[in-house]
Order: C-alpha cells, then sequence, then structure tokens
C-alpha cells in the first residue's frame, strides 16, 4: 500500500485542507480546459467535460480530507489501493495544474520546475506560499509514482 508521510504540524496541514477544498473548482475548470475535449459531438463532449469536472473535483476534496485527516508526527496517509493512489496522483496533478495556470503563468517551466533559477525573494508573500505548495505536491508526485512504480514489480 503506497503511503505519504508528511512533516508538518496539524496546524499547518488543516490550512493546507482548507486551501485545498478552496482551489478545488478551479483545479477541476483546468483540468477541463487542458483535457482539450474535441467538441465535434456538442452532448457527448458536455457530459465528457461535466464527468472530467466532477470527478476531478471530487479528487481535490478526497485530497483535502486525506491531509486533515492524517495521524501521527510524521502524519501518515495510506492509501488503500492502486486506484487510490492515482486518485490522489491525479488530484495532486490537477492542483499543481491549476496553480501552473492560474498563479504562475508568468513563470516559464523551467523555472518553476527548478527553483534554483527561480528569485522567489523578489516574489509576493502569497506566491511564495503558493509555490511552497506546488513544490511540496511535486515531491508528493514523485514519492508516489516511485511507489506505484514499484508495486508494478511485485
Amino acid at each position: 500500500m503506497p503511503e505519504l508521510r508528511l512533516s508538518m504540524t496539524a496546524e499547518a496541514r488543516n490550512v493546507l485542507s482548507d486551501l485545498l477544498r478552496l482551489i478545488a473548482p478551479a483545479a477541476a475548470r483546468v483540468s477541463v480546459n487542458r483535457a482539450h475535449i474535441p467538441n465535434l459531438d456538442p452532448e457527448i463532449a458536455t457530459y465528457w467535460a461535466e464527468t472530467l469536472s466532477a470527478q476531478a473535483g471530487e479528487e481535490a476534496r478526497l485530497l483535502a480530507t486525506a491531509f486533515a485527516s492524517a495521524k501521527g508526527e510524521p502524519a501518515i496517509i495510506v492509501l488503500r489501493n492502486k486506484a487510490q493512489a492515482l486518485a490522489f496522483l491525479r488530484a495532486l496533478s490537477a492542483v499543481r495544474f491549476a496553480l501552473r495556470d492560474l498563479v504562475f503563468a508568468d513563470i516559464p517551466n523551467s523555472q518553476l520546475e527548478d527553483l534554483e533559477d527561480l528569485d522567489d525573494e523578489s516574489l509576493p508573500n502569497e506566491k511564495r506560499h503558493a509555490l511552497a505548495c506546488y513544490s511540496c505536491f511535486g515531491l508528493l508526485q514523485s514519492s508516489l509514482i516511485d511507489q506505484i512504480d514499484s508495486e508494478s514489480f511485485d
């Protein structure tokens, strides 16, 4: 079973959880926009967009709940199976894409992914906090991918 160890206080996890609940609708919209759903059949396109939006919103809410309910020091989030781990991974990706598109649109991907090239001291506090979340979620994604990949070969 994949698990994530969080080295953050319960208060920090609760704040993060609240922020995730707030960004869930934006993450869902960004997921739909990034999917580039073909509009050959408007009815199918609408269904596909609504389904994708609902799934992305629900996964972001599950992510928020997992952070809020993590217990221990360090707090551990245990994902019951590969399907739940993949849903968690999708939610992390959706939130990072939302931050990328909505908060960091003016920063090139190369700088955003290699923070040594980014002068984060010149960023306003809100962007620095968002950058910390973006980086943290990237590390969680890497950890999950490694765990999912290693389980594939068991």
